[in-house]
Protein backbone atom coordinates (compact mmCIF):
# COMPACT_ATOMS: atom_id res chain seq x y z
CA UNK A 1 0.00 0.00 0.00
CA UNK A 2 1.16 3.14 -0.79
CA UNK A 3 -1.91 5.69 -1.59
CA UNK A 4 -3.96 7.49 0.86
CA UNK A 5 -7.26 8.86 0.13
CA UNK A 6 -8.46 11.04 3.55
CA UNK A 7 -11.83 12.28 3.55
CA UNK A 8 -13.77 15.00 5.73
CA UNK A 9 -15.46 17.81 6.60
CA UNK A 10 -12.16 20.23 6.84
CA UNK A 11 -8.25 19.98 7.74
CA UNK A 12 -8.31 22.55 10.41
CA UNK A 13 -5.25 21.93 13.01
CA UNK A 14 -6.75 19.09 15.17
CA UNK A 15 -9.63 18.03 13.26
CA UNK A 16 -9.55 13.79 12.89
CA UNK A 17 -8.72 14.33 9.35
CA UNK A 18 -6.07 16.31 10.32
CA UNK A 19 -4.44 13.78 12.91
CA UNK A 20 -5.01 11.35 10.73
CA UNK A 21 -3.52 12.68 7.71
CA UNK A 22 0.05 13.66 10.06
CA UNK A 23 -0.46 9.74 11.49
CA UNK A 24 -0.04 8.74 7.53
CA UNK A 25 2.83 10.73 6.43
CA UNK A 26 4.85 7.95 5.68
CA UNK A 27 2.28 7.62 2.49
CA UNK A 28 1.57 9.45 -0.02
CA UNK A 29 -1.35 11.61 1.01
CA UNK A 30 -4.48 12.98 -0.79
CA UNK A 31 -7.22 14.62 0.74
CA UNK A 32 -10.48 15.99 -0.21
CA UNK A 33 -12.75 17.82 2.63
CA UNK A 34 -16.55 18.77 2.06
CA UNK A 35 -15.42 22.60 3.35
CA UNK A 36 -13.45 23.39 0.56
CA UNK A 37 -15.55 21.58 -2.15
CA UNK A 38 -18.97 23.02 -1.00
CA UNK A 39 -18.25 26.20 0.83
CA UNK A 40 -21.53 27.35 0.22
CA UNK A 41 -23.52 25.62 2.01
CA UNK A 42 -22.26 26.70 5.23
CA UNK A 43 -23.34 30.25 4.04
CA UNK A 44 -27.37 29.28 3.22
CA UNK A 45 -30.12 29.30 6.17
CA UNK A 46 -31.12 26.12 7.76
CA UNK A 47 -34.10 25.41 6.04
CA UNK A 48 -32.44 25.95 2.52
CA UNK A 49 -29.52 23.68 3.65
CA UNK A 50 -31.64 21.07 4.73
CA UNK A 51 -33.71 21.43 1.20
CA UNK A 52 -30.54 21.90 -0.51
CA UNK A 53 -27.78 20.00 1.10
CA UNK A 54 -28.58 16.30 -1.55
CA UNK A 55 -28.07 18.22 -4.74
CA UNK A 56 -24.81 19.93 -3.53
CA UNK A 57 -23.14 16.83 -1.97
CA UNK A 58 -24.23 14.66 -5.25
CA UNK A 59 -21.98 17.75 -6.80
CA UNK A 60 -19.17 17.35 -4.71
CA UNK A 61 -19.52 13.66 -5.20
CA UNK A 62 -18.49 13.44 -8.95
CA UNK A 63 -16.01 16.00 -8.18
CA UNK A 64 -14.48 13.45 -5.31
CA UNK A 65 -14.75 10.53 -8.01
CA UNK A 66 -12.58 12.70 -10.23
CA UNK A 67 -9.89 13.07 -7.42
CA UNK A 68 -9.98 9.21 -6.60
CA UNK A 69 -9.90 8.28 -10.21
CA UNK A 70 -7.03 10.41 -11.02
CA UNK A 71 -4.96 9.67 -7.43
CA UNK A 72 -6.35 5.76 -7.53
CA UNK A 73 -5.74 5.09 -3.37
CA UNK A 74 -4.83 1.97 -1.80
CA UNK A 75 -6.70 2.88 0.98
CA UNK A 76 -9.64 5.41 1.54
CA UNK A 77 -9.96 6.58 5.01
CA UNK A 78 -13.35 8.79 5.27
CA UNK A 79 -14.42 10.46 8.74
CA UNK A 80 -17.88 11.96 9.37
CA UNK A 81 -19.25 10.65 5.92
CA UNK A 82 -22.77 12.78 5.73
CA UNK A 83 -22.33 13.93 2.81
CA UNK A 84 -21.13 10.82 0.94
CA UNK A 85 -23.15 8.79 -1.40
CA UNK A 86 -23.82 5.52 -0.88
CA UNK A 87 -22.75 4.81 -4.84
CA UNK A 88 -19.63 6.90 -3.88
CA UNK A 89 -18.79 4.00 -1.44
CA UNK A 90 -19.23 1.22 -4.19
CA UNK A 91 -17.27 3.33 -6.60
CA UNK A 92 -14.61 3.71 -4.34
CA UNK A 93 -14.07 0.58 -3.72
CA UNK A 94 -12.54 0.33 -7.53
CA UNK A 95 -9.58 1.00 -6.68
CA UNK A 96 -8.91 -0.52 -3.01
CA UNK A 97 -10.07 -0.67 0.56
CA UNK A 98 -12.40 2.34 2.01
CA UNK A 99 -12.98 2.38 5.64
CA UNK A 100 -14.58 4.69 7.79
CA UNK A 101 -14.41 6.36 10.88
CA UNK A 102 -17.80 7.13 12.47
CA UNK A 103 -16.92 10.43 15.41
CA UNK A 104 -20.31 10.62 16.02
CA UNK A 105 -22.56 7.72 16.34
CA UNK A 106 -24.24 7.12 13.25
CA UNK A 107 -27.35 5.20 14.71
CA UNK A 108 -28.68 8.42 16.30
CA UNK A 109 -31.23 9.95 13.98
CA UNK A 110 -30.14 13.65 14.67
CA UNK A 111 -28.97 15.07 11.24
CA UNK A 112 -25.50 16.11 12.16
CA UNK A 113 -24.32 12.65 13.06
CA UNK A 114 -26.40 10.63 10.56
CA UNK A 115 -28.75 10.70 7.71
CA UNK A 116 -30.46 8.38 5.02
CA UNK A 117 -27.16 8.31 2.89
CA UNK A 118 -25.09 6.99 6.22
CA UNK A 119 -27.64 4.48 7.08
CA UNK A 120 -27.62 2.89 3.16
CA UNK A 121 -24.08 2.95 3.30
CA UNK A 122 -23.37 1.01 6.23
CA UNK A 123 -23.35 -2.53 4.29
CA UNK A 124 -21.11 -1.48 1.91
CA UNK A 125 -17.48 -0.33 4.23
CA UNK A 126 -14.67 -2.77 3.91
CA UNK A 127 -14.10 -1.72 7.81
CA UNK A 128 -16.14 0.54 10.23
CA UNK A 129 -14.20 2.46 13.49
CA UNK A 130 -16.20 3.72 16.24
CA UNK A 131 -15.30 5.30 19.70
CA UNK A 132 -17.61 2.96 21.41
CA UNK A 133 -17.38 -0.73 21.98
CA UNK A 134 -21.45 -1.06 22.51
CA UNK A 135 -21.84 0.62 19.30
CA UNK A 136 -19.33 -2.47 17.49
CA UNK A 137 -22.33 -4.97 17.79
CA UNK A 138 -25.06 -2.41 17.26
CA UNK A 139 -23.69 -1.71 14.27
CA UNK A 140 -22.83 -4.95 13.25
CA UNK A 141 -26.49 -5.15 13.78
CA UNK A 142 -27.69 -2.98 11.55
CA UNK A 143 -25.77 -4.19 8.75
CA UNK A 144 -22.09 -3.46 9.06
CA UNK A 145 -20.22 -6.41 8.10
CA UNK A 146 -16.72 -5.42 10.37
CA UNK A 147 -16.86 -3.03 12.83
CA UNK A 148 -13.82 -2.40 15.53
CA UNK A 149 -13.89 -0.68 18.52
CA UNK A 150 -11.49 2.20 17.62
CA UNK A 151 -10.97 4.78 20.86
CA UNK A 152 -9.05 8.68 19.86
CA UNK A 153 -5.85 8.90 20.99
CA UNK A 154 -3.80 11.68 22.30
CA UNK A 155 -1.97 14.36 19.49
CA UNK A 156 1.65 14.52 21.78
CA UNK A 157 3.24 16.42 18.91
CA UNK A 158 0.58 19.88 20.26
CA UNK A 159 -0.39 18.10 23.79
CA UNK A 160 2.55 18.15 26.57
CA UNK A 161 3.00 18.71 29.98
CA UNK A 162 3.18 22.56 30.74
CA UNK A 163 1.97 22.91 34.41
CA UNK A 164 2.42 25.60 36.66
CA UNK A 165 4.09 25.65 39.72
CA UNK A 166 1.01 27.71 41.50
CA UNK A 167 -1.75 26.75 39.54
CA UNK A 168 -4.14 29.28 38.68
CA UNK A 169 -7.61 27.03 39.11
CA UNK A 170 -8.40 24.34 40.94
CA UNK A 171 -10.51 22.67 38.23
CA UNK A 172 -10.56 23.64 34.59
CA UNK A 173 -13.46 22.33 32.13
CA UNK A 174 -12.75 22.59 28.33
CA UNK A 175 -15.85 22.16 26.55
CA UNK A 176 -18.71 23.58 24.93
CA UNK A 177 -22.38 24.31 26.64
CA UNK A 178 -24.90 21.87 25.45
CA UNK A 179 -28.58 22.68 25.21
CA UNK A 180 -29.47 19.13 27.64
CA UNK A 181 -27.99 21.94 30.10
CA UNK A 182 -26.17 18.39 31.76
CA UNK A 183 -22.26 20.41 32.17
CA UNK A 184 -24.71 22.98 34.05
CA UNK A 185 -25.98 20.67 36.59
CA UNK A 186 -22.22 19.28 37.13
CA UNK A 187 -20.84 22.50 37.25
CA UNK A 188 -22.64 23.99 39.20
CA UNK A 189 -21.86 21.90 42.48
CA UNK A 190 -18.01 22.94 42.22
CA UNK A 191 -19.52 26.37 43.43
CA UNK A 192 -16.64 27.74 45.82
CA UNK A 193 -13.91 26.22 44.14
CA UNK A 194 -11.25 28.05 41.75
CA UNK A 195 -13.33 26.95 38.67
CA UNK A 196 -12.53 27.84 34.76
CA UNK A 197 -14.42 26.95 31.72
CA UNK A 198 -13.69 27.17 28.39
CA UNK A 199 -15.59 27.19 25.19
CA UNK A 200 -18.34 28.77 23.04
CA UNK A 201 -19.64 31.54 24.21
CA UNK A 202 -22.90 29.98 24.98
CA UNK A 203 -21.16 29.84 28.20
CA UNK A 204 -22.25 33.76 28.58
CA UNK A 205 -25.17 33.67 26.20
CA UNK A 206 -27.23 30.54 26.85
CA UNK A 207 -26.10 28.86 30.20
CA UNK A 208 -28.98 29.50 33.08
CA UNK A 209 -26.87 28.66 35.92
CA UNK A 210 -25.73 31.72 38.12
CA UNK A 211 -23.02 30.37 39.72
CA UNK A 212 -21.39 29.74 36.64
CA UNK A 213 -21.46 33.29 35.18
CA UNK A 214 -18.13 35.09 35.21
CA UNK A 215 -16.21 32.02 35.25
CA UNK A 216 -16.47 31.94 31.48
CA UNK A 217 -12.15 32.23 29.96
CA UNK A 218 -12.81 32.81 26.33
CA UNK A 219 -12.08 29.89 23.78
CA UNK A 220 -9.92 27.71 23.52
CA UNK A 221 -7.90 26.98 19.97
CA UNK A 222 -6.09 22.94 19.80
CA UNK A 223 -2.70 24.55 20.46
CA UNK A 224 -3.82 26.04 23.88
CA UNK A 225 -4.98 23.10 25.85
CA UNK A 226 -1.37 22.36 27.26
CA UNK A 227 -1.20 26.29 28.71
CA UNK A 228 -4.84 26.18 29.87
CA UNK A 229 -4.59 22.65 31.78
CA UNK A 230 -1.33 23.30 32.87
CA UNK A 231 -2.97 26.25 35.07
CA UNK A 232 -4.96 23.77 37.04
CA UNK A 233 -4.68 21.47 39.57
CA UNK A 234 -7.66 19.00 37.97
CA UNK A 235 -8.96 18.68 34.07
CA UNK A 236 -12.55 18.07 34.14
CA UNK A 237 -14.08 15.59 31.54
CA UNK A 238 -17.70 15.84 31.65
CA UNK A 239 -19.29 13.53 28.20
CA UNK A 240 -22.27 14.63 26.22
CA UNK A 241 -25.30 12.60 26.22
CA UNK A 242 -23.99 10.98 22.87
CA UNK A 243 -20.53 10.01 24.23
CA UNK A 244 -21.75 8.40 27.18
CA UNK A 245 -21.45 4.73 26.49
CA UNK A 246 -18.23 5.16 25.13
CA UNK A 247 -15.62 8.84 25.67
CA UNK A 248 -14.00 11.42 24.32
CA UNK A 249 -11.04 13.01 22.71
CA UNK A 250 -10.47 14.59 25.72
CA UNK A 251 -10.44 11.15 27.14
CA UNK A 252 -6.42 11.78 25.85
CA UNK A 253 -6.15 15.59 25.72
CA UNK A 254 -6.36 15.85 29.28
CA UNK A 255 -3.83 13.11 30.51
CA UNK A 256 -1.28 14.07 27.92
CA UNK A 257 -1.16 17.08 29.91
CA UNK A 258 -0.18 15.21 32.55
CA UNK A 259 -2.83 17.05 34.02
CA UNK A 260 -5.36 14.65 36.69
CA UNK A 261 -8.15 13.75 34.65
CA UNK A 262 -11.58 13.62 36.44
CA UNK A 263 -13.89 12.27 34.53
CA UNK A 264 -17.83 10.84 34.05
CA UNK A 265 -17.25 7.26 34.22
CA UNK A 266 -18.38 4.95 31.49
CA UNK A 267 -17.54 1.41 30.83
CA UNK A 268 -15.33 2.11 27.83
CA UNK A 269 -13.28 5.07 29.72
CA UNK A 270 -12.65 2.85 32.70
CA UNK A 271 -11.17 0.03 30.29
CA UNK A 272 -8.85 2.93 28.36
CA UNK A 273 -7.60 4.17 31.70
CA UNK A 274 -7.77 1.93 35.41
CA UNK A 275 -9.79 3.84 37.73
CA UNK A 276 -7.77 5.68 40.72
CA UNK A 277 -5.09 4.38 39.29
CA UNK A 278 -4.78 6.57 35.67
CA UNK A 279 -7.84 8.77 36.14
CA UNK A 280 -10.41 9.53 38.87
CA UNK A 281 -14.23 8.80 37.80
CA UNK A 282 -17.58 9.84 39.01
CA UNK A 283 -21.06 9.40 37.97
CA UNK A 284 -23.14 11.96 39.83
CA UNK A 285 -22.87 15.86 40.59
CA UNK A 286 -22.04 14.73 44.11
CA UNK A 287 -19.25 12.24 44.03
CA UNK A 288 -18.02 15.09 41.45
CA UNK A 289 -17.91 17.46 44.35
CA UNK A 290 -16.84 14.86 46.56
CA UNK A 291 -13.76 13.56 44.16
CA UNK A 292 -12.28 17.32 43.64
CA UNK A 293 -12.46 18.18 47.53
CA UNK A 294 -10.55 14.59 48.18
CA UNK A 295 -8.19 15.11 45.72
CA UNK A 296 -7.32 19.06 46.68
CA UNK A 297 -6.81 17.58 49.81
CA UNK A 298 -4.56 14.30 48.71
CA UNK A 299 -2.03 16.27 46.19
CA UNK A 300 0.55 13.70 46.44
CA UNK A 301 -1.92 10.79 45.26
CA UNK A 302 -3.31 13.25 42.57
CA UNK A 303 -0.01 13.57 40.86
CA UNK A 304 0.83 9.73 41.21
CA UNK A 305 -2.16 9.51 38.95
CA UNK A 306 -1.79 12.54 36.86
CA UNK A 307 1.87 10.48 36.17
CA UNK A 308 0.00 7.18 35.21
CA UNK A 309 -2.55 8.68 33.46
CA UNK A 310 -0.11 10.36 31.42
CA UNK A 311 1.83 7.60 30.71
CA UNK A 312 -0.90 5.76 29.12
CA UNK A 313 -1.78 8.41 26.90
CA UNK A 314 2.01 7.67 25.27
CA UNK A 315 1.15 4.36 24.82
CA UNK A 316 -2.30 5.78 22.17
CA UNK A 317 -0.88 7.96 20.25
CA UNK A 318 -1.90 8.59 16.25
CA UNK A 319 1.11 6.33 15.65
CA UNK A 320 -0.59 2.65 17.47
CA UNK A 321 -3.70 4.19 15.79
CA UNK A 322 -2.39 4.13 12.07
CA UNK A 323 -0.97 0.76 13.08
CA UNK A 324 -4.04 -0.30 14.18
CA UNK A 325 -5.81 0.31 11.10
CA UNK A 326 -2.75 -1.04 9.23
CA UNK A 327 -3.24 -4.36 10.57
CA UNK A 328 -6.79 -4.20 9.34
CA UNK A 329 -5.89 -3.32 6.19
CA UNK A 330 -3.72 -6.33 5.40
CA UNK A 331 -5.60 -9.08 7.31
CA UNK A 332 -8.53 -8.89 4.82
Amino acid sequence: MKKILIIGQNLNLGSTEEVYGRGFSSFEVEYFTWQQTLPNLSLVNKLARRLAWQPLAQIANAKLLNVAKQWKPDLTLVVSPLLLQPSTIFALKEYGKVFVFFTDNPLDRHHTHSNAWVREGFALWDAVFIWSQQLVSKLEKNGVKKAYFHPFCADTHYHFPLSQKDPSYDVAFIGNWDDSRKREYYLKTLEGYRLGLWGTDYWQTRCQEPSLKGLYQGNCSYQDIPKILGSAKIGLNILRPQNEGGHNIRTYEIPATATLMLSERSQTLGDLFVEDKEAVYFSTPEELKQKVSYLLQNPNLARSIARSGYEKALSNTITQRIAEILKIYQDQ
